[in-house]
C-alpha cells in the first residue's frame, strides 16, 4: 500500500481515541476478484477490517454511498421488478415498489453504471435473450452487467445496454431496453427514441446518506476506486483517468461534513486525484489485493503497520499531460518519469511514511570510473521521527551531456532499509557504468558516452536529497557515417512517419506520407549520389528531398523521384545526383507522397 497523502499526521489513527467511525464506499463492503485471480477461500472487506480492528466497544457505522432507486416505466405506471431467486427475468408489473423494485446503482464512471437487486443482492445483467438478478459481480470476457440511464428531454430515461459484445457488430444492433407484451424487458431498440421510458426514483441518496453517517465520526474512511472487470480490462480502453463522477462527489459530500476524512482508492492505474489531494487530508493507494484486503487495510490505517509501498508509474493530473494512447515514442513525447519535464500529482517512486528520514552526504568510491567500471554509491539514512519505519532510498542517474536525448533521471538501484527510531545506516549501491549505457541508432549498440553523470539520491525521482558528479570514461559517437548503407528507422528525429514491416518475413521500414521527414543528424558529408531502397503501391510519382540543416528550409542538395512499384512490398532502387553534400551536415529525407523507404546511402 501507498501513503499519497498524509497531511497534519491524520494518519494513522489511534485505536484508543478512535471509537467512532463511518466507513464510506462502494468498495467498502466487498472484495473484488481481478481478471487473472484465483477464486477467494474467505473475504475480508475494508469494512470487516475495521470492524475487527476496533473491537466490539467501538461504534463503526457503514453505507457504501449509493443511490437506491426504482424504475416506472411510463406507458403503465408500472415498477421494474427482480426475482427473488437468481436468475429470475426482470419485468414491469409491480404496483408498489417493495425491495423487488428496488436496485442499488454503482457508477464507474462515464455513465457505465451497475445495478445490484435489493432483493437477492444479486448484479443484473444480460443472459442473451432476457436481463436477470444473477451475478456475485461482474464478470466474464463480455461484461453482461453494464447499463446506462440516459434521461431524455422530457426528464424520463431510457435504459442503454453497455454490456461489451455491443461493440461488435455480430451482437446485433439493438442498445436499450424495451418491454415485451407480457413485461419482460428485452433488448428492443437500437436507437432511445424506440426505447422504454422510465421515470427513476431515488428511494435513498446515497452522497446525502454518506455525510449523515460522517457527522461526528472520529474519522470517515472513504473506499473508492475501480471494478477491475469494468475499469481495467484489455480491449476496452478508458477516456478519463478520473474517478468515476459519483464517487468523486461521494468523497466531497463526506469531506463537507467531516474534516477528519481519509480516501482509500482501490484500483490498478493511476488516478487524477487533483481535488482530493488539495482537499482531502489523507489518502492511501491501494491495489485489488486479494482476500486479506481488509486487514491490511486496518494494519495501515491504524499504524501497526507503517506503510512502505511506492509507486512504479507517474501520476499524471490530467490526461492533458499524456500524448494519444497509440503514442509509443515515449522520448518525443516526453512520456513516462524519464522524459516528462512537467510537475506530476504523484511522481515515480512516490510514498510517504508515517516517520520522517534524513539523509546523509553523498560519497562515491570513485569520482572518476571507466567504460567497465563500477562505483559504490554510499549514503547515511537515519529514522528522525518517533516511529520505526521503512526507506526505500533510489539512485538515480542523469547525463548531462550527449550526442543523443538522454532522460531527465533514470532509476539505476534502489534500497529498502529498516530503521528504529534515531537509528542511522550506511545505504550502498553499486552502479555500473554499463548501466549508464544508452542504444547508439548510429551504429545499432549500446555505448558507454565520455560524460559527465549527476548521481542523485532521494525518496523519490521529484523528492532528491543528496546529488554527485561521476566522470564516465568512455567513447565519444563519431559524426555519422551515411556512404555506408543506412537503416531509415535508424533516424535521429522525424516528423509524421510510421514504422512499418520491410517485408511480410521481416524487416523495418519507414511509411511516410507528404511533408513527413526523418532527420539523420551530425552526418560527414562527402557525397555526390543518393540512392535509396524504396515502394509506392499507389499510381503516380512521390519523390524523396535530401534537404541539410532543416527539413522545411535547409538547402536542397537533391531530390529523387520515386515511382509506383504496384505493391508496398514491390522494392526498388532509386537515385539522384547530389550538390554541396559535403562536411558535417545534419540531413533530412523529406517526402513528397505516399511511400516506404528501407535503406539509403550517400555516397
Amino acid at each position: 500500500m501507498v501513503l499519497l497523502k498524509n497531511a497534519g499526521k491524520t494518519l494513522p489513527l489511534d485505536p484508543a481515541r478512535t471509537r467512532k467511525v463511518a466507513v464510506i464506499g462502494p468498495l467498502t463492503q466487498t472484495v473484488y476478484t481481478d481478471w487473472y485471480s484465483g477464486g477467494l477461500p474467505y473475504r475480508v472487506t475494508p469494512l470487516d477490517g475495521i470492524k475487527a480492528r476496533l473491537g466490539s466497544g467501538a461504534s463503526v457505522t457503514a453505507t457504501e454511498g449509493v443511490d437506491r432507486i426504482a424504475l416506472k416505466e411510463v406507458t403503465t405506471g408500472k415498477y421494474v421488478s427482480a426475482g427473488t431467486g437468481a436468475g429470475a427475468a426482470l419485468k414491469v408489473g409491480a404496483t408498489a415498489a417493495g425491495d423487488t423494485e428496488k436496485f442499488d446503482v454503482f457508477d464507474w464512471g462515464q455513465g457505465v453504471l451497475t445495478l445490484r437487486s435489493v432483493a437477492n443482492g444479486k448484479y443484473v445483467g444480460y443472459n442473451w435473450s432476457t436481463f436477470v438478478n444473477d451475478q456475485d459481480q461482474p464478470n466474464g470476457w463480455f461484461v453482461m452487467q453494464q447499463f446506462k440511464l440516459e434521461e431524455q428531454p422530457d426528464g424520463t430515461y431510457a435504459a442503454r445496454y453497455a454490456g461489451y459484445e455491443k461493440a461488435h457488430d455480430w451482437s446485433g444492433p439493438n442498445h436499450y431496453l424495451t418491454v415485451g407484451p407480457d413485461g419482460t424487458l428485452t433488448l428492443g431498440s437500437p436507437t432511445a427514441e424506440g426505447a422504454a421510458r422510465f421515470t427513476k426514483e431515488v428511494v435513498a441518496d446515497g452522497a446525502r446518506g454518506a455525510a449523515e453517517a460522517a457527522k461526528g465520526a472520529d474519522a470517515a474512511v472513504v473506499v473508492v476506486g475501480s471494478m477491475p472487470f469494468i475499469n481495467g480490462r484489455e480491449d476496452h480502453d478508458r477516456t478519463s483517468m478520473a474517478l468515476a463522477e459519483g464517487q468523486s462527489e461521494l468523497i466531497k459530500a463526506v469531506r463537507a461534513a467531516n474534516p477528519n476524512t481519509i480516501v482509500v482508492v482501490q484500483n490498478s492505474y493511476p488516478t487524477t486525484l487533483n481535488w482530493e489531494q488539495a482537499n482531502v487530508p489523507a489518502i492511501v493507494w491501494t491495489s485489488h489485493a486479494g482476500q486479506e484486503t481488509g486487514n491490511a487495510l486496518a494494519d495501515v490505517l491504524f499504524g501497526a503497520v507503517n506503510p512502505a509501498g511506492r509507486l512504479t508509474q507517474t501520476w499524471y493530473r490530467s490526461e492533458s499531460d499524456l500524448p494519444d494512447i497509440l503514442e509509443y515514442d515515449i522520448v518525443k513525447a516526453q512520456r513516462t518519469y524519464l522524459y516528462y519535464k512537467g510537475d506530476p500529482l504523484y511522481a515515480f517512486g512516490h510514498g510517504l511514511s508515517y516517520t520522517s528520514f534524513r539523509y546523509g552526504p553523498l560519497r562515491l568510491s570513485s569520482g572518476t570510473i571507466g567504460a567497465d567500471g563500477t562505483v559504490t554509491v554510499s549514503v547515511d539514512v537515519t529514522n528522525t521521527g518517533s516511529r520505526a519505519g521503512q526507506e526505500v532510498v533510489q539512485l538515480y542517474g542523469h547525463q548531462r551531456a550527449s550526442r543523443d536525448p538522454q532522460p531527465v533521471k533514470e532509476l539505476h538501484a534502489f534500497q529498502k532499509v529498516s530503521l528504529k527510531p534515531g537509528q542511522t545506516r550506511t545505504v550502498s549501491l553499486k552502479v555500473r557504468a554499463a548501466d549508464l549505457a544508452h542504444w547508439d541508432v548510429t551504429r545499432n549498440k549500446w555505448v558507454v558516452e565520455s560524460a559527465t553523470h549527476d548521481i542523485m539520491v532521494g525518496s523519490s525521482s521529484a523528492d532528491i536529497r543528496r546529488k554527485a558528479a561521476l566522470r564516465v570514461r568512455g567513447e565519444t559517437i563519431p559524426a555519422r557515417d551515411l556512404s555506408k548503407p543506412t537503416r531509415a528507422v535508424d533516424f535521429d528525429d522525424y516528423q509524421g512517419v510510421e514504422l512499418v514491416d520491410e517485408s511480410k518475413a521481416r524487416g523495418d521500414a519507414v511509411g511516410a506520407s507528404a511533408g513527413d521527414w526523418i532527420e539523420f543528424a551530425g552526418s560527414a558529408l562527402n557525397a555526390r549520389t543518393f540512392t535509396a531502397q524504396v515502394a509506392r503501391p499507389a499510381a503516380g510519382t512521390a519523390s524523396v528531398q535530401i534537404r541539410a540543416g532543416d527539413p522545411v528550409r535547409g538547402r536542397l542538395l537533391g531530390t529523387a523521384t520515386v515511382p509506383s512499384t504496384g505493391d508496398k512490398y514491390a522494392y526498388t532502387t532509386v537515385t539522384a545526383p547530389l550538390t554541396g553534400a559535403t562536411g558535417k551536415q545534419d540531413v533530412y529525407l523529406v517526402f513528397t507522397g505516399d511511400l516506404r523507404i528501407s535503406s539509403f546511402t550517400l555516397g
